[in-house]
Protein backbone atom coordinates (compact mmCIF):
# COMPACT_ATOMS: atom_id res chain seq x y z
CA UNK A 1 0.00 0.00 0.00
CA UNK A 2 1.58 3.43 -0.87
CA UNK A 3 2.09 5.59 1.80
CA UNK A 4 -0.37 8.38 2.31
CA UNK A 5 1.09 11.92 3.40
CA UNK A 6 -1.25 13.27 5.38
CA UNK A 7 0.73 16.03 5.80
CA UNK A 8 1.10 17.03 2.46
CA UNK A 9 -2.44 16.71 2.21
CA UNK A 10 -2.90 18.96 5.20
CA UNK A 11 -0.48 21.81 3.83
CA UNK A 12 -2.23 21.99 0.25
CA UNK A 13 -5.19 22.23 1.39
CA UNK A 14 -4.78 25.26 3.80
CA UNK A 15 -2.80 27.02 0.76
CA UNK A 16 -5.94 26.05 -1.38
CA UNK A 17 -8.23 27.59 0.85
CA UNK A 18 -6.06 30.56 1.97
CA UNK A 19 -4.34 31.48 -1.17
CA UNK A 20 -6.69 30.44 -4.13
CA UNK A 21 -4.64 32.59 -6.54
CA UNK A 22 -1.54 30.27 -6.21
CA UNK A 23 1.87 32.28 -5.52
CA UNK A 24 3.12 29.04 -3.67
CA UNK A 25 4.94 25.59 -3.83
CA UNK A 26 5.43 22.40 -1.97
CA UNK A 27 8.44 20.99 -0.20
CA UNK A 28 11.18 23.58 -0.99
CA UNK A 29 14.65 22.60 -0.59
CA UNK A 30 16.47 25.27 1.62
CA UNK A 31 20.29 25.58 2.25
CA UNK A 32 23.63 26.25 0.76
CA UNK A 33 25.07 24.56 -2.11
CA UNK A 34 28.73 25.12 -2.33
CA UNK A 35 30.09 27.38 -4.87
CA UNK A 36 32.58 25.39 -6.43
CA UNK A 37 30.10 23.15 -7.56
CA UNK A 38 27.90 25.85 -8.57
CA UNK A 39 30.55 27.14 -10.48
CA UNK A 40 31.72 23.94 -12.10
CA UNK A 41 28.03 22.41 -12.77
CA UNK A 42 25.80 25.60 -12.32
CA UNK A 43 23.30 26.15 -10.19
CA UNK A 44 20.52 23.80 -11.57
CA UNK A 45 22.89 20.76 -11.63
CA UNK A 46 24.11 21.74 -8.67
CA UNK A 47 21.12 22.25 -6.65
CA UNK A 48 20.68 18.23 -8.08
CA UNK A 49 23.44 17.16 -6.86
CA UNK A 50 22.67 18.43 -3.13
CA UNK A 51 18.91 17.94 -3.43
CA UNK A 52 19.13 14.86 -0.76
CA UNK A 53 21.19 16.64 2.13
CA UNK A 54 19.06 19.93 1.95
CA UNK A 55 16.44 20.23 4.78
CA UNK A 56 12.81 21.16 3.07
CA UNK A 57 10.12 23.26 4.07
CA UNK A 58 6.96 22.01 3.61
CA UNK A 59 5.72 25.27 1.20
CA UNK A 60 6.48 28.74 0.84
CA UNK A 61 4.49 31.75 -0.75
CA UNK A 62 6.10 34.75 -1.75
CA UNK A 63 4.09 38.38 -2.39
CA UNK A 64 5.78 41.65 -3.28
CA UNK A 65 5.47 42.57 0.75
CA UNK A 66 6.37 39.10 2.64
CA UNK A 67 8.10 35.51 1.96
CA UNK A 68 6.11 32.92 4.12
CA UNK A 69 7.90 29.73 5.08
CA UNK A 70 5.44 27.41 5.96
CA UNK A 71 5.52 24.39 7.88
CA UNK A 72 2.16 22.02 9.30
CA UNK A 73 2.04 19.09 11.65
CA UNK A 74 -0.24 17.22 12.56
CA UNK A 75 1.31 14.93 15.64
CA UNK A 76 4.15 16.62 17.87
CA UNK A 77 3.36 20.16 17.00
CA UNK A 78 6.14 21.35 19.07
CA UNK A 79 8.99 19.87 16.42
CA UNK A 80 7.44 22.64 14.06
CA UNK A 81 9.07 25.42 15.48
CA UNK A 82 12.44 24.62 15.70
CA UNK A 83 12.03 23.85 11.89
CA UNK A 84 10.51 26.93 11.16
CA UNK A 85 13.53 28.40 13.38
CA UNK A 86 16.13 26.57 11.63
CA UNK A 87 14.80 27.22 8.00
CA UNK A 88 14.79 30.80 8.49
CA UNK A 89 18.15 30.71 9.37
CA UNK A 90 19.53 29.19 6.63
CA UNK A 91 17.01 31.44 4.18
CA UNK A 92 20.37 33.93 3.59
CA UNK A 93 22.33 31.03 2.20
CA UNK A 94 20.08 29.45 -0.32
CA UNK A 95 20.61 30.88 -3.88
CA UNK A 96 17.42 28.71 -5.64
CA UNK A 97 14.56 29.93 -3.48
CA UNK A 98 11.59 30.70 -5.93
CA UNK A 99 10.64 34.31 -5.83
CA UNK A 100 12.44 35.29 -3.15
CA UNK A 101 13.86 38.90 -3.72
CA UNK A 102 14.51 40.04 -0.06
CA UNK A 103 11.11 40.21 0.96
CA UNK A 104 11.12 40.05 4.99
CA UNK A 105 10.21 36.04 6.20
CA UNK A 106 7.48 35.14 8.11
CA UNK A 107 7.33 31.73 9.37
CA UNK A 108 3.95 29.92 10.11
CA UNK A 109 3.09 26.82 11.57
CA UNK A 110 -0.05 25.20 10.26
CA UNK A 111 -1.65 23.02 12.77
CA UNK A 112 -5.07 21.52 13.60
CA UNK A 113 -4.76 22.43 17.79
CA UNK A 114 -2.39 24.91 20.16
CA UNK A 115 -1.33 23.83 23.07
CA UNK A 116 -0.71 27.19 25.16
CA UNK A 117 2.61 26.10 25.76
CA UNK A 118 3.31 25.44 22.58
CA UNK A 119 1.81 28.51 21.52
CA UNK A 120 3.98 31.05 23.97
CA UNK A 121 6.76 29.08 22.39
CA UNK A 122 6.04 30.20 18.92
CA UNK A 123 5.31 33.34 19.87
CA UNK A 124 8.42 34.13 21.07
CA UNK A 125 10.15 32.48 18.62
CA UNK A 126 8.45 34.98 16.07
CA UNK A 127 6.59 32.30 15.00
CA UNK A 128 2.83 32.83 13.52
CA UNK A 129 0.48 30.01 14.20
CA UNK A 130 -2.49 29.28 12.02
CA UNK A 131 -5.04 26.36 13.79
CA UNK A 132 -6.73 24.87 11.12
CA UNK A 133 -8.68 21.41 10.57
CA UNK A 134 -10.80 19.48 8.45
CA UNK A 135 -13.03 16.67 8.90
CA UNK A 136 -10.58 13.90 7.40
CA UNK A 137 -8.14 14.76 10.54
CA UNK A 138 -10.16 13.14 13.06
CA UNK A 139 -9.88 9.92 11.01
CA UNK A 140 -5.91 10.33 10.67
CA UNK A 141 -6.11 10.48 14.18
CA UNK A 142 -8.55 7.66 14.94
CA UNK A 143 -6.08 5.71 12.82
CA UNK A 144 -3.30 6.42 14.69
CA UNK A 145 -4.42 5.46 18.28
CA UNK A 146 -5.22 2.61 16.89
CA UNK A 147 -2.70 1.97 14.83
CA UNK A 148 -0.43 -0.03 17.65
CA UNK A 149 -3.82 -2.14 19.42
CA UNK A 150 -3.89 -6.00 18.89
CA UNK A 151 -7.10 -5.73 16.87
CA UNK A 152 -5.43 -3.46 14.03
CA UNK A 153 -2.10 -5.25 13.97
CA UNK A 154 -3.88 -8.70 13.48
CA UNK A 155 -6.19 -6.91 10.75
CA UNK A 156 -3.25 -6.13 8.76
CA UNK A 157 -1.33 -8.84 9.29
CA UNK A 158 -4.24 -10.74 7.58
CA UNK A 159 -4.10 -8.14 5.19
CA UNK A 160 -0.71 -8.74 4.39
CA UNK A 161 -1.03 -12.08 3.90
CA UNK A 162 -4.02 -11.86 1.46
CA UNK A 163 -1.59 -9.55 -0.80
CA UNK A 164 0.93 -11.84 -0.06
CA UNK A 165 -1.37 -15.17 -1.54
CA UNK A 166 -2.67 -12.73 -4.44
CA UNK A 167 0.64 -11.65 -5.49
CA UNK A 168 -0.18 -7.69 -4.64
CA UNK A 169 1.83 -4.70 -3.57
Amino acid sequence: MPRREWERRYISQYLMETWPEGGWQLNVELGPIPQDYVDRYGLGKAAAIFRPTRPRVDAVKWTPERYYLLESKIRDIKTGIGDLIHYRSIVPDTPDLPFYNGQPVVCRLVVPWMLDWVMASATSNQIEVAVVSYDWIADYVKERQNYFTAEYRAARAAKMQLRKVLGVD
